[in-house]
């Protein structure tokens, strides 16, 4: 066995690796979610603005590539990570692994242009497959998205994927080399405090994202939750779980068709509980105003309760295991699916 076919095989500490690797970003990726959705409430979009951080699912493979440095590690833990986001119970489902099994490939083929671990080389191939996220979603789903839309956030996910992908990693990769806690060709590692001082921007933002992530895991995300359950609190007499197998009240059927900014699909029949039913079972506070409908991911959106005692045709449903806000006379982005929260103001 010669050499050159000995460096084409990943061995154990290889496979290790990877599968660390994938298992951090796959179960991090519900948190990565949270946070893209907080960005787009902050600047008023149902979507688009959360691409700001979407480099943050770079990372993993760009990092196993540059520590292992063979190709196909990247694509692997793409694909490892994908498979482990769809079963911790990923909002995209299975098309999460084909998205970033690309994502993956291009880290190989981008770093694949040079041996050295550039700085430069690591920007642009997180940079590519950050961006190329947008349009592989857009080709699955966003069939009506204006070009500009798109465009703008292609470039939003590049912009993250140089940075919170590509630098990230390779300032990481330099850090767990001088440390010595991977292999390192160079001499004895850096000083303590010089080591620090010069990887101190990428171990903040890796400390605040471990906050976030500790703040979210406890406070925000129930991986115990039913899914095809809802808690109905805030100002109420009487807060519950509404659970759709549990529930004896009325139920109705509507004939609706979801048209959003990003996709549309045609009008089916939804059979479930008017969710003015299922709130008015809570005792809502005589001077309660809006209702907050929240996904499991954080994603929200909010309704005037006078509109939504008013409404005939806004409905919680049953749909593949998971309870789905359906609002007929409202744009998709209302159309809230895997609803997990249900607050009265």
């Amino acid at each position: 066995m010669n050499a050159t076919s000995t460096r084409c095989r990943f061995d154990l500490r290889d496979l290790v690796l990877v599968a660390l690797l994938s298992a951090a970003g796959g179960v991090l990726s519900t948190y990565v979610g949270y946070l893209g959705n907080l960005i787009n409430r902050l600047f008023g979009v149902p979507f688009g603005a959360g691409q700001l951080i979407a480099g943050v699912h770079i990372l993993w493979p760009l990092l196993a590539r540059a520590i292992i440095g063979r190709f196909g590690s990247g694509t692997m833990t793409g694909v490892i990570k994908g498979l482990v986001e769809f079963l911790s119970g990923g909002t995209h489902g299975i098309v999460i692994v084909l998205v970033s099994a690309i994502e993956g490939l291009f880290v190989d083929l981008g770093m694949s242009t040079s041996d050295k671990g550039r700085l430069s080389v690591m920007m642009l191939s997180g940079a590519v497959a950050s961006a190329s996220n947008v349009f592989v979603f857009q080709a699955i789903y966003f069939g009506n998205l204006p070009l500009l839309l798109l465009l703008g956030m292609g470039g939003l996910a590049f912009v993250s994927g140089a940075f919170f992908g590509g630098y990230l990693a390779w300032d990481l990769h330099g850090f767990l080399r001088a440390s010595n806690l991977i292999h390192n060709d160079a001499a004895a590692p850096s000083s303590g405090r010089r080591l620090w001082r010069r990887h101190a921007v990428t171990l903040l933002v890796v400390l605040v994202g471990l906050a976030g992530a500790a703040y979210f895991y406890i406070e925000v995300y129930d991986p115990f939750a039913a899914p095809d359950a809802a808690k109905i609190q805030g100002a109420v007499a009487s807060p519950y779980t509404y659970r759709s197998s549990e529930w004896d009240g009325e139920i109705v059927t509507v004939n609706a068709e979801l048209r959003g900014s990003t996709m549309t699909i045609p009008a089916q029949d939804y059979t479930g509980p008017l969710l003015r039913e299922v709130v008015d079972r809570a005792a809502p506070d005589a001077d309660a105003s809006t209702l907050r409908i929240i996904a499991s991911d954080g994603y929200e959106v909010e309704f005037d309760w006078a509109a939504v005692q008013a409404d005939d045709a806004l409905l919680l449903t049953l749909e593949d295991g998971t309870l789905r806000l359906v609002a007929a006379a409202y744009d998709g982005s209302m159309w809230v699916q895997r609803v997990r929260r249900i607050v009265v103001r």
